[in-house]
């Protein structure tokens, strides 16, 4: 089976060579390489072609903003996760728009790390609970007084009210006496409303209409 080949960028050295060790402990993945300099990365990323970057966002010289720009003109192909200790939802519009598919925060578990880099190399992506949940409990807001053909009623309302409170689908069903089919029903429902395709997408279909700041 083909390895996820990633490269990581962080200027904290004993951070990124723990983090090398600990995704190829998990096998099925391959470090390509690694810089503290962001402007040296572009150059490795260049001849390595990774299928992932792993990248802090504030590094002294080339940030991590300005460096996701550069890998983007440079291949698409490439996913990009920002690992960052910053929650602030101006970023994650930001690094999004810029091309990034991944936001985890520095403070997560392996696990949310490894669900990231999985999802984004399976060409979805990746926004950590902790991230999402203040720009999904905005996005819930607005829909209640919108007043437009495709607002959502009220049950769907409730359903993202408990998604932005972090509940998976089995405790939604559970709050609100439904099924879990019924649960994912709503979800379709509300999803097709917002014109999004999953939660990242909700998320950033809220910040394109400026509901955060």
């Amino acid at each position: 089976m083909k390895k996820i080949r990633i490269f990581l960028i962080d200027d904290h050295h004993v951070l990124r060579q723990a983090i090398a060790t600990m995704l190829e402990a998990e096998g099925g993945i391959q470090i390509v390489g690694q810089s503290g300099d962001g402007r040296a990365a572009i150059a490795d990323i260049s001849a390595t072609m990774p299928d992932l970057v792993i990248v802090d966002l504030k590094m002294p010289g080339m940030g991590g903003l300005a460096v996701i720009g550069e890998i983007s003109k440079l291949s698409r192909k490439i996913g990009i996760i920002v690992f960052t200790m910053y929650d602030n939802p101006a970023y994650v519009w930001e690094t999004t728009n810029a091309g990034a598919s991944g936001y985890v925060l520095k403070s997560a578990g392996k696990d949310d790390l490894l669900r990231a880099v999985r999802a984004v190399h399976a060409g979805a992506g990746y926004l950590q609970a902790e991230v999402t949940k203040p720009l999904l409990q905005r996005l819930a807001q607005d829909a209640r007084v919108a007043g437009n053909k495709g607002a959502l009623s009220s049950r769907e309302l409730q359903v993202l009210e408990c998604l932005a409170d972090g509940q998976s689908n089995k405790v939604i069903a559970s709050t609100l006496s439904i099924t879990e089919d019924t649960v994912k029903a709503h979800l379709k429902n509300l999803y097709e409303k917002l014109g999004a395709a999953d939660r990242a997408h909700a998320v950033a279909i809220a910040l394109r209409q400026q509901l955060i700041e």
